[in-house]
């Protein structure tokens, strides 16, 4: 009776219901602008203490965009504090996890997520410091800003001080044929891929919001690092990584140059520069910024990013390869499979000779083909007969095992025109907005990054629960008895396998700024995408100060 209720608990472990399954209609809410009830669905969803992060990240960005900015930067407090990189791991939350499935851990946030909690709040009082009416209270909120912003640079030299930067990159291409080819083969686990090529390894975007937030504040010469920064990150990588415009560049390397002109470089220095990184246009847009101008900034904060599906693939054991094999099991409609079997060929599909050489020796001609449909994970003879020993190859013979990995689908960004309309008395005119990151992109090289640890930690973790209910029918002596518990037991792990599908959701899919110096004065600007147009209001620019307009557009 202990084994039958041990049986029957473990095929109550939860992992049925994806992650996306669940918060559906609140994304849903939010994609149509309705905010507060987005709200209130993702609250009743993200109740438990696994998914607690999530549940301030979530609600604080939603608060956001309800104008609630003081309530927005509560929740972002604890936001904050959860997602502490040393925030510990419990040991029985990991154990809970690995026997059911890692919906069941405790999220705990990309670094991408981390810098974009204190990018968000470093808005909301900007936000309150433009509603404050005394100045005292303007500098207090401005100054809180400034704090966060400086956590955007810690935790940005923490995550370069863990990864390879962009001339790290750039140096291994150049490096000799030999270098290459070794760097190659120690790719093995890896299926042949450099991983680091899709790290988030910094943020050229966080670095020019640090620079305009120091610009507003008046502290130029801060300014003026941070904006030179951001175009050192666009132009030697970032913005070839995430498909970005070359003109991202040029935009951070005219605010530069706009800091140096007030910081009081000299001309020379300024001429010299302005001749190697800006183009005529960008040369012209240059004087266009007056002494006593003021400017509006519009930061469209547009969709969102794309949210993880899951994909089955089913793991099973080639005896005479000493091998384990992984095929995608193609479930949800041709959609569906189409986007996983290419997500599959692109991260785990077998590419590498020992991989070759092994098909090859099981399947012939046909067999080296067919490796493009599979993933094999060669364990060897002496490790083989380690899984003998716990009867893990008997298990693999004699039923498949199903594996669930995370991916993202394809998706597409808006890159249509956008234009400002400043008063309703003057025709509308191109922006000039430029797209400045992509949440998306970087949320997908993420998980890229760390496609091969998922698919072994799921294989781990799979192995380990089928071996479990395997070994509790086995000790049954009862032949029915042991049977019956063996199909619950392979129905119950095949059914609870889930991957972890979880990210922030309603963090944008881009970001597209907009600045325009602009004359002081009263103005009511409407903004116009393809999808709709945003109103501002009447606004008054002040001379020699720049107004910002956080506008966030779900579609």
């Amino acid at each position: 009776m202990r084994r039958i209720l041990l049986c029957l608990c473990f095929s109550l472990l939860s992992g049925c219901a994806t992650y996306k399954q669940s918060i559906n209609d609140g994304l849903d809410l939010a994609k149509q602008g309705e905010w507060k009830g987005a709200e209130a669905k993702l609250q009743k969803v993200l109740t438990g203490s696994q998914d607690q992060l999530l549940y301030y990240m979530e609600t604080g960005a939603l608060a956001q965009n309800q104008g609630d900015h003081q309530r927005s930067n509560d929740l972002l407090e604890q936001a904050e504090r959860l997602s502490d990189t040393f925030f510990p791991t419990n040991f029985s939350n990991r154990s809970w996890a690995l026997l059911s499935n890692p919906r069941q851990s405790d999220y705990r946030g990309s670094g991408m997520e981390r810098v974009y909690i204190s990018y968000l709040k470093s808005l909301n009082y900007l936000a309150l410091a433009a509603q404050a009416e005394d100045p005292a209270t303007q500098r207090q909120y401005r100054d809180a800003a400034l704090v966060e912003v400086r956590r955007i640079d810690i935790k940005l030299n923490e995550i370069r001080a863990q990864t390879p930067s962009y001339q790290d990159l750039n140096a291994k291409e150049n490096q000799a044929f030999y270098l290459k080819a070794l760097s190659w083969l120690g790719n093995f686990y890896t299926g042949g891929r450099d991983t680091d090529q899709y790290l988030y390894r910094d943020d050229a975007w966080a670095r020019y919001m640090e620079g305009l937030q120091y610009e507003i504040s008046g502290d130029i010469d801060d300014a003026r690092i941070s904006y030179q920064k951001a175009a050192n990150l666009y132009q030697d990588g970032y913005a070839k990584q995430y498909d970005l415009p070359m003109i991202t560049a040029e935009r951070a390397w005219l605010d530069t140059i706009r800091m140096m002109q007030k910081g009081g470089f000299s001309q020379d220095e300024i001429d010299v520069l302005i001749k190697q990184k800006l183009s005529e246009p960008y040369q012209t847009r240059l004087t266009q910024y007056q002494e006593h101008d003021s400017e509006l900034v519009v930061l469209e904060h547009q969709g969102f990013v794309p949210d993880k599906n899951e994909m089955t693939l089913l793991l099973y054991a080639d005896p005479n390869a000493y091998s384990l094999v992984l095929e995608p099991l193609h479930t949800g409609g041709q959609r569906t499979a189409n986007d996983s079997f290419r997500w599959f060929t692109m991260v785990y599909a077998d590419i590498n000779p020992l991989n070759l050489i092994a098909n090859y020796k099981t399947g012939g001609a046909w067999g080296t083909v067919s490796g493009v449909f599979t993933k094999r994970v060669i364990l060897g003879r002496s490790v083989w007969r380690q899984l003998n020993s716990v009867q893990l190859d008997s298990l693999l013979t004699e039923q498949v095992i199903r594996v669930t990995v995370p991916y993202y689908p394809p998706f597409t960004l808006d890159q249509g025109r956008t234009t400002l309309q400043l008063n309703a008395n003057l025709s509308s005119k191109p922006s000039d907005s430029v797209r400045m990151t992509s949440l998306a992109d970087i949320a997908l090289q993420e998980q890229l990054a760390q496609a091969q640890r998922d698919i072994y930690e799921g294989m781990i973790r799979e192995l380990l629960r089928s071996w479990l209910a395997y070994q509790i029918a086995a000790n049954v002596e009862d032949e029915g008895a042991k049977l019956i518990l063996s199909l619950i037991g392979q129905v119950a792990v095949f059914a609870s396998s889930a991957a972890d599908t979880r990210n922030w959701l309603t963090l944008p899919a881009q970001v597209r700024l907009t600045r325009t110096p602009l004359p002081a004065g009263q103005y009511s600007p409407q903004y116009q995408t393809n999808t709709g147009t945003f109103s501002m209001g009447e606004v008054q620019l002040q001379p020699n100060k720049i107004t910002l307009w956080n506008l966030r557009n779900p579609e």
